[in-house]
């Protein structure tokens, strides 16, 4: 994976300039042709490309592209890695998750948060339980990470498979899920989420000045 050296001020920019079409696209649910097509003519913009290309070679700057800013904008909508203060929509986070599943009187474990699969850590105070959750197309991880962590634990895990705005399952779909989950020894719901504007963006004004 290329590690460019950009200014701070550059990589603000062109960060929030990406996300910022990434979110007028719905980019999770773009075609990866389409995607081929918006990586070319964020490579072809002399704002984007033709900077970066001043720090890099075109293929450097084409992998940059997918592996740095674009591998990381799913994880940024649910705010986690340092690419959140990017995205202008994103969703509620851990503690959405956490409160539909175990309850009001739940809440996240502090510094529990993470990614691949995106899971936490949810206590009341007395008891602790490991939650991760994502579309339903990465249920094979949900389960690995589970049984796993039932496996090494000795607690219940949960997993939440979420869809959001433009995505719905089947009833079908949704009575298998809970199948192999319960199969396994895990609890399994469905939650679908509503993005909301990011609280944590960071205003153009704030970008660095070089």
């Amino acid at each position: 994976m290329p590690q460019l050296n950009l200014p701070e001020a550059l990589r603000h920019r062109i960060l929030l300039s990406m996300y910022q079409t990434a979110d007028e696209l719905d980019w999770e649910f773009l075609s990866n042709p389409r995607k081929t097509e918006q990586y070319r003519r964020w490579f072809d913009d002399p704002e984007i490309g033709g900077e970066l290309r001043s720090f890099a070679n075109d293929k450097d700057v084409r992998v940059w592209f997918k592996d740095v800013p674009m591998k990381e904008y799913s994880r940024a909508q649910e705010g986690i890695g340092k690419f959140v203060p990017y995205v202008k929509r994103r969703f509620r986070g851990a503690d959405e998750i956490v409160h539909f599943f175990c309850g009001p009187g739940w809440s996240v474990v502090p510094d529990s948060v993470e990614g691949k699969p995106n899971h936490c850590r949810a206590t009341d105070g007395s008891e602790t339980r490991y939650i991760c959750w994502g579309k339903d197309g990465v249920l094979n991880d949900l389960l690995w990470a589970t049984v796993n962590e039932a496996v090494d634990s000795g607690t219940r895990p949960g997993i939440v498979i979420t869809t959001r705005d433009g995505q719905t399952l089947t009833q079908h779909a949704r009575l298998r899920h809970t199948q192999l989950a319960h199969h396994c020894g895990i609890d399994l719901t469905h939650l679908h989420r509503t993005m909301i504007d990011n609280p944590d963006l960071l205003p153009e004004r704030d970008v660095p000045v070089p």
